[in-house]
């Protein structure tokens, strides 16, 4: 967690409560969707300071210890300030302030399992409400931070957890975790081999769809791009872009600015992008 706000995380945990922040927004005031009248100075930080900072508190059961990729923790979206953490949420795509209800982060937190020995389904209601408010706020009045690098710096190709990807098992279910961890391990292991091109931190003319960050939530990203984009052939697996564009033109592959990346299909990495594609294709709805 970042260090200037984990002091406030520590007071809120302590005393269930905080005294209203000081907000770096220019609008003194505005009208909720709902009609309410809200002071854009205070409302948005002093919903996350009441009500999502305590959420984070390390000794307390989280949604997304249950809906997410092994390791993945609400914590590891919290920046320097709320501000700058509501910023980094919008510019991953994981807040949608044109439709707060829309929000990927809502969604994450409405399919965790409430039978799971962890939460319940008073700890996911509550998670869900504190961030629609925060949410909606910010849609309300703005977002109140800027600058270039909201999420902070991004990641090289590599990074640490990349080490411990072969020991995960695929327990071969459709759960939208099981597609996750199957995209984690088995294609954004293998980015390397995109880097730099692809990357949202690289100043090359190609399409930006591989995340960094960390490697959970960059992978998260990583695979919503890869859906969005089209990158999958929901009806040819084998005919999906994913596959064709890096893969030898001689092995049955289409023109790529960026050279071969897969020699043929014997390639492990595009073994580990099929298994992937096949899993996502079948259990689509």
């Amino acid at each position: 967690m970042r260090a200037a706000l984990a002091a406030v995380l520590l007071v809120v945990a302590c005393s269930g409560g905080a005294g209203a922040p000081t907000s770096t927004s220019t609008s003194t005031s505005s009208t909720s969707s709902t009609g309410a009248a809200i002071d854009c100075e205070v409302e948005p930080d002093a919903l996350f300071i009441k009500r999502i900072a305590p959420l984070l508190a390390t000794d307390r059961p989280k949604t997304c210890n249950t809906c997410h990729l092994s390791g993945v923790d609400m914590e590891m979206f919290v920046q320097e300030t709320p501000c700058q953490t509501m910023a980094c949420l919008e510019s991953r795509g994981l807040v949608d302030l044109a439709d707060p209800a829309g929000s990927v982060v809502l969604q994450w937190i409405s399919r965790a399992d409430p039978a799971s020995p962890l939460i319940d389904q008073s700890v996911i209601d509550e998670e869900y409400a504190a961030f629609l408010a925060w949410i909606e706020a910010t849609a309300t009045c703005g977002l109140c931070w800027s600058g270039d690098e909201p999420c902070g710096a991004g990641t090289e190709a590599t990074c640490e957890e990349d080490d411990a990807a072969p020991a995960w098992v695929d327990p071969g279910d459709c759960s939208a975790l099981t597609r996750e961890s199957l995209f984690r391990h088995r294609v954004y292991t293998w980015r390397d081999r995109c880097f730099p091109c692809h990357f949202d931190t690289s100043e090359i003319e190609a399409p930006k769809w591989i995340a960094t960050g960390s490697c959970e939530l960059g992978s998260l990203m990583t695979m919503r791009n890869v859906l969005e984009r089209g990158l999958v052939n929901y009806d040819d697996p084998e005919q999906s872009l994913l596959l064709l564009k890096p893969l030898a033109e001689s092995a049955g592959g289409v023109m790529h600015g960026g050279h071969d990346k897969f020699a043929d299909k014997n390639d492990q990495a595009y073994v580990d992008f099929l298994e992937w594609i096949s899993r996502e294709t079948s259990c689509a709805p």
